[in-house]
């Protein structure tokens, strides 16, 4: 099985253009339809990978890795889903000098690729998060709170726990 995960995350990173959450797409893909985690488990693991410090798609790596096999897993994941993105920058480089890319079209081709990536990465974790109301008033408000009222994610982290805590009877 490790053998498997080590290389999923490297497949991962051969694909991961854009990365953040133009990557969990895939990663959405790759976990669930493998079997390597479910659903719910998935969700769990992106909301962790978001809260803490760096890049989501390396945290659900180091996450997975770890949750399976201890740090052994979580770092050899690590290792192969930095690995392509390393050697794709160090042939780039090499190249570099003898082809000639104009690097506005090419950052243009792939900033259309990226928003449709993102597009549905965002429909796909939102979709199956949307049970009720609530959730969707609560969800509403911290894309208002972030986009016009500039009010930092960490803060509303916090009260929307204290919100939905309150709301689904937990406190």
């Amino acid at each position: 099985m490790i053998l498997k995960l080590i290389l999923t995350f490297l497949k991962i990173g051969f694909f991961a253009f854009g990365g953040g959450w133009a990557v969990v797409g895939i990663l959405k893909y790759e976990m669930i339809e493998k079997g390597i985690l479910s659903a719910e488990e998935f969700s769990q693991a992106i909301s962790i990978a978001q809260m803490t410090p760096g890049p989501v798609a390396i945290n659900l790596a180091t996450y997975t890795g770890y949750r399976y096999y201890g740090f052994t897993g979580a770092l050899l994941n690590t290792i192969a889903f930095l690995l392509a993105p390393i050697v794709i920058i160090a042939v780039i480089f090499y190249l570099s000098g003898r082809i000639k890319i104009n690097k506005n079209k090419w950052s243009s081709s792939l900033m259309g690729v990226t928003t449709v990536m993102v597009l549905v990465t965002v429909y796909s974790l939102i979709s199956p998060n949307i049970k009720d109301l609530w959730t969707l008033l609560i969800a509403s408000f911290t894309f208002f709170c972030i986009n016009k009222l500039k009010i930092h994610p960490l803060i509303l982290i916090f009260a929307c726990g204290l919100i939905g805590s309150f709301v689904y009877g937990v406190l």
